[in-house]
């Protein structure tokens, strides 16, 4: 079976006035079932490769974690050639990718394999070079609530 790519709209928070909602590509595996091809700028609790349940409205269930994490980074202002010179960092480093950049926000994804020591070195040289802090935004058990970092099991796993 042929799996067809899509744009899905999941459920990024609330703004002052309504629900935000973030577009993203994702390989349609069944019905209301995605594959995730790129790591979110805003929403939280995501990553690419992960598969998920989306449903009505918005929101997700994630089935299967997909062995990356989602490193975010909000800059007002970006310089091009420092977004380059990032994108080629992790690429080289870390085997990851640079999955999308729009109105300030960047999406990272790195394999979990490189494990937290090396994921860490490598964003904090980013950071350095993009002078704003690094999120992941997907290790945490309940990503919305901002009081509690318990770590997603696989996360408590990690170095």
């Amino acid at each position: 079976m042929e799996h067809k790519l899509t744009l899905i709209n999941v459920f990024a928070g609330i703004n002052s006035e309504e629900a935000v909602f973030e577009e993203l590509p994702a390989e349609c595996i069944s019905d209301k079932i995605f594959k995730l091809c790129a790591s979110p700028g805003l929403a939280l609790g995501l990553a690419k490769g992960d598969i998920i349940k989306l449903l009505p409205n918005g929101e997700f269930e994630l089935i299967k974690h997909g062995g990356n994490f989602c490193i975010q980074i909000y800059k007002e202002e970006l310089v091009k050639e420092k977004i380059e010179t990032a994108e080629s960092i992790v690429k080289r480093e870390l085997s990851g990718s640079l999955d999308g950049f729009h109105n300030g926000s960047l999406a990272f994804t790195a394999p979990i394999r490189n494990g937290f020591h090396a994921t860490n070195k490598v964003f904090n040289v980013i950071r350095d070079l993009l002078e704003s802090e690094y999120y992941y935004s997907n290790i945490y058990e309940y990503p919305y609530n901002f009081d509690d970092e318990e770590l997603v099991s696989w996360a408590r796993d990690l170095d």
